[in-house]
């Protein structure tokens, strides 16, 4: 039951991007959102209106939903628990298939599509989903020090560290960056920044 739970807050929270944030993004302006009330609008309130305006994050509403993960998302993102989700671009994605498929973890010739992450293994998706979302609503200047690297706990058990570069550094041996336009965006049940590559415990 945790383990659904924890998947349900993961990959809905992960579309929680403010349709407005998205939209200035996409027509080039800087403007970047700031750390405030939380929104109006739940988590999943917002993915919907997202993935409706920008088509963005595909991919990631695609690994929410594999069938093995039997839903449980829309109940468990209406409530007012706090998390901060780190949001892999449909474009990180895009860049991560291939590599599963030289890994092994998918099979060869696998289409780079979003349905493709549901042929993964359920624990291997769960958990990169899970390496994605960390308890409480952090904003910028709590998800990153200006002097000092920092070590923040995700809900798999796992570690990434924030540099003050503005940087995380994951697991793998990856370093990843936001996408400036698009943090510290609200939710009403929690904060999102947007990455350009997917997170790998």
């Amino acid at each position: 039951m945790r383990n659904t739970k924890l998947l349900a807050i993961i990959t809905a929270s992960a579309v929680a991007l403010s349709s407005v944030g998205v939209a200035e993004a996409m027509s080039g302006k800087k403007k970047s959102p700031v750390p405030g009330k939380p929104g109006t609008a739940t988590i999943v309130q917002t993915a919907v209106a997202v993935n409706k305006l920008t088509g963005e994050f595909d991919y990631l509403l695609a690994a929410a939903t594999c069938d093995y993960f039997d839903g449980a998302v829309v109940n468990l993102l209406s409530g007012t628990d706090m998390y901060t989700l780190f949001a892999p671009t449909d474009a990180a994605f895009e860049a991560l298939i291939p590599a599963l498929i030289s890994l092994g973890l998918l099979p060869p010739n696998t289409p780079v599509e979003p349905a493709s992450l549901c042929k993964l293994d359920s624990g291997v998706l769960f958990n990169v989903l899970a390496y994605h979302v960390t308890d409480g609503r952090r904003f910028s200047n709590s998800v990153f020090n200006r002097n000092n690297v920092k070590m923040i706990e995700m809900l798999n058990g796992q570690y990434i560290v924030t540099n003050p570069n503005l940087t995380i550094s994951d697991n793998f041996g990856q370093t990843v960056g936001v996408v400036p336009s698009l943090v510290n965006v609200n939710a009403s049940n929690g904060v999102v920044h947007v990455i350009d590559k997917v997170l790998l415990p």
